[in-house]
């Protein structure tokens, strides 16, 4: 009789062992495409991104030294018509005023209200500077539009959470021999980006999304930090802060 008890709580136990693996193997594994999916759901939608007329909003910038002193400080307006990079202007307030612009294929360049001959080379500037500041807004919806290839690189804890980390890999800019190299990081639950690794030669910036804006049908960063990462992987110091604020979405009739 013993013996009978001892083998049914065997294979009640066997059997139990079994059905836990069996549902954890047959568990979906999650996906590039799923991630960046749910991920470009929770900041606002793919649909409702590709209406938008206008956006706009204002950036401050401040740059640390590596003793933590406070080595600059800026403020930007910047408007992006009709979801396009190099379609708007960047105006950078207070007592440098000045301004670059891209409308309808015309650049314009001034500064304190007064125009300024643009050279070739000033264009080529002026167009990174749209490319960037759009890059920047525009995640993680830009890392479907553009012809950037995705990989699953793993599970990491950050802050306290898990977090999805993909790398990102461009083609060679025609400006640049050495495109930059980016990772990115979603939060397993929220799917936000909450991080981001860009190594652009020689440094590496490891970008943490601090704040997040819900005040638009978007979700945008509020706030981030830039800390200057160590080639062991270490942080070296804090470089920049950034805020954003005064988002408006103006979307098309």
């Amino acid at each position: 009789m013993t013996k009978l008890k001892i083998r049914s709580l065997f294979l009640k136990a066997a059997t139990t062992i079994f059905i836990i693996n069996l549902l954890v193997s047959c568990q979906k594994k999650i996906t590039v495409d799923d991630i960046l999916s749910k991920s470009i759901k929770a900041h606002g939608g793919i649909e409702l991104w590709q209406k938008i007329d206008t956006l706009s909003f204002t950036k401050k910038t401040i740059l640390y030294n590596q003793e933590g002193v406070k080595e600059k400080e800026t403020t930007q307006h910047q408007s992006f018509y009709e979801g396009i990079p190099l379609h708007g202007k960047i105006s950078s307030l207070g007592a440098e005023k000045s301004s670059i612009s891209v409308i309808n294929g015309v650049y314009a360049k001034s500064i304190r209200d007064s125009l300024i001959p643009i050279t070739d080379r000033e264009i080529k500037a002026i167009n990174n500077s749209f490319k960037s500041a759009y890059y920047v807004i525009s995640q993680p919806f830009n890392l479907k539009e553009s012809d950037a290839l995705l990989f699953y690189k793993k599970d990491t804890i950050l802050n306290g959470e898990k977090t999805f980390v993909v790398d990102v890999s461009y083609k060679v800019d025609e400006n640049t021999n050495t495109p930059d190299q980016w990772t990115y990081f979603f939060n397993a639950k929220t799917f936000l980006v909450v991080a981001a690794k860009v190594f652009h030669s020689p440094t590496i910036s490891f970008i943490k999304n601090t704040k997040f804006n819900t005040k638009t049908p978007f979700v945008f960063n509020s706030e981030r930090v830039s800390i200057f990462i160590n080639k062991d992987g270490t942080e070296d110091f804090v470089r920049a802060a950034y805020f954003y604020s005064n988002f408006k979405v103006v979307f098309k009739k």
